[in-house]
């Protein structure tokens, strides 16, 4: 068993990690370092620590990581976070990115709106329709056909900008070259983005089409996009490494399904509205990065923390063991239950609701046994 497991572990390591989960118009990966290698028809969901898009994506991007580029169309809306983002391609739909530093090419065109939150913003390329800024500097040396909107301390009009309608700004230095072109007012405010009419009932959110990309959502198939053998090499990680943890966790599970499931529902919930809160505020940028950084991996601890309990399920039915309630549960049971639960996520309909139950109670279970060892300390470490 020890030889299986170091076999799976090597070909995990070997890059089972960045594989792409190919599904009928959809891709979702994570990795160090992640890129598109063929189109993608539908929705592109990337995690990585530096993330390139340089084949065409039909829907949605959906880009996390510390280097992003966009250098090859995208059909509809992008949403992006990371440290340094540059666009260089056109964006069919809304554009929303949140970055330490951003930079919109000259060969940049989006189609739609733009909300833009970072450290430094260089807008060279085309925005058809509005423009909303929260950040330290802008420069804009490109063409906005609508409005524009910056919350800044420092703002550049460079020689090509063109601004077809009016620009409100808080910034109290501005420095406009004499062949930037402003059709409406140009109008310091103290504050920007109160009651914003995008918000209202009769729009929709800027950066929603009437619905979050891949209906299904991208976050579900997180534990499913390393494929097998990288989950199985996880899974046995999380087994013998924290054997502790992992079973104390899936033992509060066992204690209290519901209330483990009613948590995870919440924490899964309020954590990507927290992200997005924080991502409108300059300096709370870094905290939604983070946030969004550990939300996947703690999306996968849950899934494992869920097929553990079943693991543990299905070894007191069929075992002769007496009992399993501090003993560590054999590999081979918790292999059973990963390649169960990811046979019963491919089932259409059913099968997300299974992935998305398991990964939320197994997320609920370990806030509980966090919980618990706040409370208490554990005098065995995990």
């Amino acid at each position: 068993m020890n030889l299986v497991l170091s076999l799976l572990l090597g070909l995990a390591m070997s890059g089972a990690f960045a594989q792409p989960l190919p599904a009928q118009r959809n891709v979702e990966t994570v990795g160090a370092s992640v890129r598109t290698h063929a189109a993608v028809q539908g929705d592109f969901m990337a995690m990585g620590a530096r993330v390139l898009v340089d084949e065409p994506v039909g829907a949605d991007a959906l880009l996390v990581g510390g280097a992003v580029q966009v250098s090859a169309p995208v059909g509809e809306d992008l949403r992006v976070a990371g440290g340094d983002v540059a666009l260089e391609s056109k964006v069919g739909g809304d554009l929303m990115v949140a970055a330490g530093n951003l930079r919109l090419a000259r060969s940049a065109q989006v189609a739609g709106r733009a909300d833009l939150a970072a450290g430094d913003v260089l807008v060279d390329g085309q925005l058809d329709g509005s423009l909303a800024v929260r950040a330290r500097r802008l420069l804009l040396n490109g063409t906005v056909k609508g409005s524009v909107q910056a919350a800044v301390e420092e703002m550049e009009l460079g020689p090509q900008a063109r601004v077809g309608g009016s620009l409100h700004h808080t910034s109290a230095r501005i420095t406009q070259h004499p062949a930037a072109v402003v059709s409406g007012a140009v109008e310091q405010v103290e504050r920007l983005f109160d009651g914003d009419a995008r918000w209202r009932d009769d729009r929709r959110h800027p950066m929603h089409a009437g619905r979050w990309p891949a209906t299904g959502g991208w976050w579900l198939l997180v534990p499913l996009s390393m494929g097998l053998l990288g989950v199985l090499a996880l899974g046995g990680l999380f087994l013998f490494v924290f054997s502790h943890f992992s079973n104390q966790a899936a033992l509060q599970l066992e204690a209290s399904p519901w209330r483990a499931l009613a948590i995870g529902v919440g924490v899964l919930m309020a954590l990507p509205v927290l992200a997005m809160l924080l991502f409108f505020t300059l300096l709370g940028i870094p905290l939604g990065l983070i946030v969004m950084a550990l939300y996947p991996p703690m999306l996968l601890l849950g899934w494992l923390t869920g097929a553990l309990s079943a693991a543990r399920w299905m070894a007191r039915r069929m075992s002769s063991a007496p009992t399993l309630d501090s003993a560590a549960v054999p590999y081979g049971w918790m292999a059973l239950a990963v390649i169960g639960l990811v046979v019963a996520g491919a089932v259409p309909v059913a099968g997300p609701l299974v992935t998305a139950a398991t990964l939320a109670a197994g997320v609920g279970a370990c806030v509980l046994e966090w919980r618990r060892r706040l409370v208490r300390p554990p005098t065995n470490a995990a």
